[in-house]
């Protein structure tokens, strides 16, 4: 089981150091600036900061990651990011297209979003950070892998289209995409749902 182990890991290792941990550093700081650039805009702009926490607290509600007593699921909120995931990654199977990074600007874009609505409502920074860092800090690092592997996967198979042949196939990427998700973002987002559910209400609770 080890050494099974060790051969998927492996395999992750090599397209790190292949190009995906340029993707990586490209997609976080994008996602960072992404979100500045939200909060900023939406700090200008009150009426598009309401329409788009609007267009936030409608989409959640129908995800399924609250329960009926109003407490978050954290079965819902974990099978929501890990499909979020799934489909970031997957999208990158589309060449030339780079649908990962249209994800990611939109998920970067909701959290500057968010920022902004809790400092217009008066709300001090520090209850926006306790709501966002204890799940935040395994649940950002999955999602920006996510991105990181679709824009890989992508500019791989973009490359494939141009009769590179040191690019990697379709099923060499579909591996690829397989193994970021069940060993590196299915545990992540597990125990930042579990975070999300449980700690961070508590948290919250502390400033309110």
């Amino acid at each position: 089981m080890r050494g099974v182990l060790k051969y998927q890991f492996d395999g992750l290792r090599n397209a790190w150091h292949d190009g995906l941990n340029g993707e990586a550093k490209r997609s976080a700081i994008a996602f960072c600036l992404l979100a500045v650039i939200g909060f900023i805009a939406c700090m200008a702009l009150p009426e598009l900061r309401e329409r788009l926490v609007a267009l936030v607290v409608d989409t959640i509600s129908g995800l399924g990651a609250v329960n009926e007593d109003g407490t978050l699921s954290a079965l819902g909120i974990f099978s929501n990011n890990l499909r979020a995931c799934a489909f970031t990654m997957v999208y990158g199977l589309l060449p030339f297209i780079q649908l990962p990074a249209l994800a990611l600007g939109i998920n970067a874009m909701l959290l500057g979003v968010l920022a902004a609505w809790y400092v217009a409502e008066g709300e001090s920074i520090l209850v926006y950070l306790a709501a966002l860092l204890p799940h935040g800090i395994f649940e950002l690092p999955a999602l920006v892998l996510a991105f990181a592997m679709g824009l890989y996967v992508c500019g791989q198979l973009t490359r494939r289209c141009r009769r590179d042949e040191n690019a990697l196939h379709v099923w060499d990427c579909l591996v690829l995409i397989s193994r970021m998700l069940l060993l590196v973002q299915l545990p992540l987002l597990a125990v930042a749902a579990v975070m999300e559910a449980y700690v961070t209400p508590l948290l919250i609770s502390l400033f309110t």
